[in-house]
C-alpha cells in the first residue's frame, strides 16, 4: 500500500468539516498522484452505501476517516467500521474537527502525525481535470434480478477483456489499449494537460473536461488455435417469461491530475466505465426489486459547497417527489444540510454543447466590487438569469421593466431546482393575474405596468412562494432598509423586486456599514436594450453597485422579498 508523502484538502472538505456536529465520524475521499493524497470530499458511516459510494468521480477511493473526537485513540476506532474496505493509500485520520484539523497517518496499525496543506478552488482547478465518457447500448434479457444483472455483467467482461475503444474527439485521439491512434503527434509518455490548450472545455469551476466516447469492439479476432471441434448441444426449456428492453447511456466522471501520462489513459477510462455500469445496475436491481424498472438515466451536480461532482441515476418515469428520499440520502451522506435543493435534476451540471449560447447571462455581477469601507457584503445566493428589455425578439421598451425583474426572480427559483415552472412571458404573467381577478380581461396583450405587489401575486400562484413586502415613502429611505435587505440575502438570497415611479429594478445584493450607516446597491437593470454581452453590461453599469443617489428622493418605492421555502430538498 502507497504511503503519501504529502497530504493536500480541498479547502471546501475544510470549511465543511467545520460544520459536522459532535460526535461523528466518516470516511475520507480521495485521489493520490505522485506520493501525494488529495482529499476531496468526505461522508457519514452511517448514511453510506454502495449506491452513495459510487455516486463519487472514478478514481477518487477511500482515503481514511475523520471523528469530532479529540483522543487519538478515540478516532482509531473509525477503522474498525471500516476494515473491510480497500483504502487507495495508507489511511489518514483527520480528528478534532471543531478545534482545528490535526492529521495523522496510520502505518502497520500505528498513527502517526502528518502536517497538511489546503487547496484552493483555482488551485484544485489547475491541478486536476474531469474526465466525462460517455456510451450507448441496450439489453434485452428476462426481467428479474439475475438476467439484469448477467446482462450487465457481458458488459463489464467485454471492457476487461480490452473489447473496446475510446475516442477523444475534440483531442481527436483513438485510444485501443496500449495503441494510440492519431493525434497530432501525441504518445503515451504526453502528460493529460497536453491534451488541452486555450479552447478547452471549461467545465465547473473553470474546471476542464476532457470528453470521451467509448466504443465496442463489433468484430472477433480469429485464432486458429483456439477453435476446438465440438458437437452442439440444444437445450429447450418451455416456460413464459417477461422480456424487458433497457436502453443505458453510461455517463461517467473521473478525477485525473494534469500530469498523469496519456499512456494511463486507457486503464482509468475503462475503470471508470466499469464505475458508471455500477451505479447503473445498483439502481436497476433496487427498482426491479420494487417491481418496477424504467430507463436509467444519469445526473452529474456539482453542489457550491464542492469542489467534485456527485453523481447519481433517477428512473426516468420518476417524479421529483418520488425521489425525495434518494435526495436525502445524498444530502446526508455527504453532509449537506436540508435547508435547499442540490440533487434536482434542473439543477443538474450542463457541459459544454448543453448550454444555450444565445440565452440570458448567469450571474453578470460576479467580480464586481462595491467599495464601502467597512461594510457587509449580502448577495442573492445561487444562480440567477439577467432578464432585460427587448429579449426573446419581444419589444417591451419603456413598459416591461417589472416584468423582467419578475422573470429574473423566476429563473432563480427554477436554477436552484424550488420549481420546473418555465419563466412566464409577458402575455403569461397578465394571463395570471387576469385568472386571479387583479386585472381585467382586456389587461392581457396590452402595454400595461406592473408592480412590486403584481409581482407577489404571480410569484404566490405561479410557484407558491409567499413575499415580504417593504415600503418606503422616499429614496433616501431606502437607505435605511439596509439591515432588513441584509437579514434578507443572508437568510433566505432570493432576487429582490423594487418598484418605485415609473421604474422597477431587481436588487441582488447590499453591502452596509452598520457603524457609518453608508450602503450600496447591488443593482440588476431591466432597462437594458442590447445583446447580452457582459463588457457591456458591466462596463456601463446595466449591472453594478449604486448609492443611495440612484434612488428618486421623491419617489414611493415598494420592494417585494421572495421568501425561500426552508427545507423543501
Amino acid at each position: 500500500m502507497i504511503t503519501p508523502q504529502r497530504i493536500t484538502i480541498v479547502n471546501s472538505v475544510v470549511e465543511r468539516l467545520k460544520n459536522v456536529e459532535e460526535k461523528s465520524s466518516g470516511l475520507l475521499f480521495g485521489h493520490i498522484f505522485d506520493n501525494t493524497l488529495c482529499v476531496v470530499s468526505f461522508g457519514f458511516f452511517c448514511k453510506l452505501s454502495e449506491l452513495v459510494l459510487n455516486s463519487l468521480p472514478s478514481n477518487v477511493g477511500i482515503c481514511g476517516a475523520f471523528t469530532t473526537e479529540s483522543q487519538v485513540e478515540k478516532a482509531e476506532d473509525c477503522f474498525t467500521t471500516v476494515k473491510d474496505l480497500e483504502f487507495v493509500c495508507s489511511p489518514l485520520l483527520l480528528t478534532s474537527v471543531k478545534d482545528g484539523l490535526q492529521s495523522f497517518i496510520q502505518i502497520n496499525g500505528t498513527s502517526k502525525p502528518m502536517s497538511f496543506t489546503t487547496l484552493s478552488t483555482a488551485q484544485f482547478a489547475s491541478t486536476f481535470i474531469f474526465c466525462r465518457s460517455t456510451a450507448e447500448f441496450s439489453i434485452n434479457t428476462e426481467r428479474s434480478q439475475q438476467c439484469i444483472k448477467s446482462s450487465l455483467e457481458d458488459m463489464k467482461n467485454k471492457v476487461l477483456s480490452q473489447n473496446v475503444a475510446f475516442m477523444l474527439p475534440n483531442q481527436k485521439l483513438f485510444l485501443t489499449g496500449e495503441t494510440i491512434s492519431q493525434g497530432g503527434g501525441i504518445t503515451g509518455d504526453h502528460r493529460v494537460k497536453d491534451l488541452f490548450d486555450s479552447q478547452s472545455d471549461r467545465g465547473g469551476k473553470d474546471m476542464d473536461i476532457l470528453s470521451v466516447q467509448m466504443h465496442l469492439k463489433q468484430t472477433k479476432d480469429l485464432d486458429l488455435r483456439s477453435i476446438q471441434s465440438a458437437v452442439p448441444l440444444i437445450r429447450h426449456i418451455r416456460r413464459s417469461i417477461e422480456s424487458v428492453n433497457i436502453p443505458i447511456k453510461v455517463d461517467v466522471l473521473a478525477l485525473l491530475h494534469r500530469n498523469a501520462k496519456v499512456g494511463t489513459l486507457f486503464s482509468v477510462l475503462s475503470n471508470s466505465f466499469l464505475h458508471g455500469l455500477r451505479l447503473i445496475e445498483a439502481n436497476l436491481l433496487h427498482d426491479c426489486a420494487l417491481e418496477k424498472i424504467s430507463t436509467p438515466e444519469t445526473y452529474h451536480f456539482l453542489p457550491v459547497q464542492s469542489n467534485v461532482f456527485i453523481s447519481t441515476v433517477y428512473p426516468k418515469t420518476s417524479s421529483d417527489a418520488e425521489l425525495r428520499t434518494r435526495r436525502e440520502q445524498l444530502h446526508q451522506s455527504f453532509g449537506f444540510a436540508l435547508d435547499q435543493p442540490l440533487f434536482r435534476r434542473s439543477q443538474s451540471y450542463k457541459f459544454a454543447g448543453e448550454r444555450k449560447s444565445n440565452g440570458p447571462l448567469i450571474n453578470p455581477h460576479e467580480g464586481l466590487n462595491s467599495g464601502v469601507k467597512g461594510g457587509q457584503s449580502s448577495l442573492v445566493k445561487g444562480l440567477y438569469n439577467y432578464h432585460h428589455y427587448m429579449q426573446d425578439r419581444f419589444d417591451d421598451n419603456g413598459w416591461g421593466c417589472a416584468y423582467r425583474s419578475l422573470q429574473t426572480i423566476v429563473s432563480w427559483f427554477r436554477l436552484q431546482g424550488y420549481t420546473e415552472v418555465q419563466v412566464p412571458t409577458h402575455k403569461q404573467i397578465q394571463e395570471c393575474l387576469v385568472k386571479i381577478g387583479d386585472k381585467p380581461s382586456s389587461f392581457i396583450g396590452s402595454r400595461k405596468w406592473i408592480g412590486s405587489t403584481e409581482v407577489s401575486f404571480v410569484l404566490e400562484t405561479l410557484l407558491n412562494v409567499t413575499c415580504k413586502i417593504l415600503t418606503a415613502s422616499t429614496g433616501e429611505e431606502v437607505g435605511t432598509l439596509g439591515s432588513e435587505l441584509s437579514y434578507h440575502f443572508q437568510t433566505h438570497g432570493t432576487p429582490i423586486m423594487i418598484g418605485g415611479g415609473v421604474l422597477a429594478h431587481t436588487i441582488i445584493g447590499v453591502d452596509y456599514n452598520r457603524s457609518t450607516g453608508d450602503i450600496k446597491f447591488l443593482i440588476l437593470d431591466p432597462h437594458y436594450t442590447g445583446g447580452e454581452d457582459i463588457n457591456v453590461i458591466t462596463g456601463k453599469g446595466w449591472v453594478g453597485w449604486k448609492d443611495i443617489k440612484f434612488w428618486t428622493k421623491n419617489a414611493f418605492y415598494n420592494l417585494c422579498l421572495p421568501l425561500r421555502p426552508i427545507g423543501d430538498i
